[in-house]
């Protein structure tokens, strides 16, 4: 079931982008190890494709806490802020992602770079918390392009039907009114 929302909502499948006219459906979605050694928990990310046939990509979680984006980021976008070090063919760190986003988050870099990382279009430099970028790219692009047009989708759940119901709240015991003819 497709569902038109707006960017602020993690659990529907559609989105609009605040810029572009381009209606983003969701058709895979992926929880995933972060890159840093130090970070707690895991990372969920979608990857979804607009009606024009772009590529975006999209934290939709984030296990251990902290600040992230759930913005939508097109493969141009991504492709544009990566143009240097694609040219120079030298390894790169993270916050150079930071770019690919409209909203600038410390986080954003890394997690784009778990998403890369996992979907096999960057892989670790030496040292490894480098990257450099891998050969495929079109393929997987592709890929996902042809996923889309054979009507692969996201089904998430409804998050009202699966909501626990809230707690009864109980109330003290009741004082009786004060008699205004007797006080």
């Amino acid at each position: 079931m497709s569902k038109r929302v707006t960017t602020e909502t993690e659990t529907e499948t559609e989105t609009e982008t605040e810029t572009d006219s381009d209606v983003i459906t969701a058709i895979r979605q992926q929880t995933i190890p972060k890159l840093s050694e130090r970070a707690i928990g895991r990372m969920t990310y979608q990857i979804g494709v607009g009606t024009a046939g772009t590529v975006y990509l999209a934290v939709s979680g984030n296990e251990g806490g902290g600040y992230f984006s759930r913005e939508w980021v097109s493969l141009p976008r991504i492709l544009a802020a990566l143009a240097d070090p694609v040219e120079s063919g030298i390894p790169f760190a993270t916050p150079i992602l930071r770019a690919a986003y409209r909203n600038r988050s410390v986080n954003n870099g890394g997690f784009l770079a778990a998403m890369l990382r996992h979907e096999g279009l960057l892989i670790a430099a030496d040292p490894p918390h480098l990257h450099v970028c891998a050969a495929g790219r079109t393929d997987w692009e592709a890929e996902q392009q042809r996923a889309f047009e054979a009507g692969e989708r996201m089904d998430i759940p409804d998050p009202d039907a699966a909501a626990i119901p809230a707690k009864k709240q109980t109330r003290g015991r009741k004082r009786p009114a004060a008699n205004p003819a007797t006080a």
